[in-house]
């Protein structure tokens, strides 16, 4: 039998990647059905969770005052997530797990939200309306200001301070500044604090990074720290849509002048939250989570029926999945890979001739100069793939995707047996 050169080269691909050869041949559209899908979303646009007083020992001048109390999810903050709601409502729609019109049957939605903070929990609210509008769907969640493990498991979790030391080492490659990090800064200062370095007021963002011992394992201390907050802070007052004379004072008030300041951000973020041996003890139990949703496990977070569950959390969340689930992204038009509203989802897909379930993650995101103006009014999407796994669709095998995370996730950082709660909160409900 000859082989066609097409087929030779996605077995060669699959071969390099070290996966069965039988991956080689993904199933036809028609052949698989999605069955339920996982949504771990970032709340909206909130003001820095530093007050202004205190933010402006960092600058050398004031800092703009928002409307709500500082890191509460703003009236504009709320409108990026519903914007992302009804999006997430009409792509899952589409694919029938929910109704297009009308009400699901109760229990079809899950939403929990983190109740540590308003932002989470008001976006688990918002996020629950705009996927089921006027259906009376109720956002969950734990005791108010109080962690809970599902969205930071550090606290059944233990982090080893030289382990973390030595993986951020690592994922840094012994450099925690890259050229592009280097230049971010250095428009970072000429923006918030121009002569810092000279003897002025502010933050001087020049010398060298450290790692330090933190509570909860190794941490950066230094400027880039420090930059990656300030980097932040001015996309924040972007997506806000504050004035233009507001956003850096003036000085940043562009998508391109912010995106000249988020390789801070993202720098830090990756070194800190997504570097797996960080994110599988942070992430634990949320992963663990999302795996018993794939598997159509018992979990406290969600019942049985549910086919779309999303939990409302934080852009911490998202770049801890990223790191446990091995999974990458980069976008041209948002500088923040974790920017408010953003969507990482977990579809589960079954092929109906074999039986056989697969995982796809997909992300959905709303471009930075959207969250401004709310326009257009539906969020773009991505197809990610899980790194070493995945058919030409981005699809992997569910057992791989278990296997994968449960080597990296120590099993007492894992999915807790009932809610944090020390009354259980209301269940979602429907009239």
């Amino acid at each position: 039998m000859r082989i066609g050169k097409g087929l030779m080269r996605a077995i060669a691909a699959v071969l390099a990647l070290g996966l069965p050869i039988a991956s080689a041949v993904p199933a036809r559209a028609g052949d698989l059905v999605l069955q339920r899908v996982i949504l771990v979303q970032r709340h909206g646009v909130r003001p820095p969770t530093q007050t202004a007083e205190a933010l402006s020992r960092l600058s050398r001048d004031p800092w703009p005052v928002w409307s709500v109390p500082p890191g509460d999810l703003t009236p504009h903050g709320a409108q990026t997530v519903r914007l992302m709601g009804a999006t997430l409502r009409q792509a899952y729609a589409d694919a029938g797990l929910i109704p297009r019109d009308g009400c699901a049957s109760a229990g079809r939605l899950a939403v929990y939200a983190d109740g540590a903070d308003q932002r989470t929990r008001q976006s688990g609210e918002v996020l629950a309306a705009a996927m089921a509008p006027g259906c009376g769907v109720a956002a969950v969640h734990g005791p108010e200001g109080e962690v809970d493990p599902l969205f930071d498991s550090l606290g059944q979790c233990p982090v080893d301070v030289a382990a973390s030391k030595a993986a951020i080492l690592e994922a840094a490659g012994g450099m925690f500044e890259t050229s592009a990090v280097r230049n971010a800064l250095d428009r970072l200062q000429t923006i918030v604090a121009p002569e810092a370095c000279s003897g002025g007021p502010g933050a001087c963002l020049k010398g060298e990074s450290q790692l330090v011992a933190g509570k909860d394992g190794a941490k950066l201390q230094g400027p880039l720290s420090v930059g990656a907050t300030l980097a932040e802070n001015l996309l924040l007052e972007y997506a806000e849509g504050l004035p233009a004379k507001d956003v850096g004072w003036g000085r940043a008030a562009s998508t391109e002048a912010v995106a000249e300041v988020m390789p801070a951000h993202e720098r830090e973020a990756d070194l800190t939250r997504r570097t797996p041996y960080i994110a599988a003890r942070r992430g634990g139990v949320m992963a663990a989570s999302i795996l018993a949703a794939l598997s159509g496990e018992a979990s406290p977070y969600f019942g049985k029926d549910a086919t779309v569950i999303a939990f409302a959390g934080h852009d911490t969340n998202l770049s801890n999945m990223a790191g446990v689930f091995g999974l990458d992204w980069r976008l041209a038009d948002q500088p923040d890979s974790t920017a408010p509203a953003t969507t990482l989802a977990f579809e589960l897909w079954r092929d109906r001739k074999t039986g056989s379930l697969s995982v796809k993650p997909v992300l959905f995101y709303e471009p930075l100069e959207q969250l401004r103006t709310l326009q257009p009014t539906f969020a773009r999407r991505v197809a990610l793939r899980f790194k070493g796994c995945g058919d030409p669709s981005g699809r992997c095998s569910l057992s791989r995707v278990r296997a994968a995370v449960e080597a990296l996730v120590p099993k007492t950082c894992r999915a807790p047996t009932a809610l944090h709660s020390k009354a259980a909160p209301t269940a979602s409900t429907h009239p």
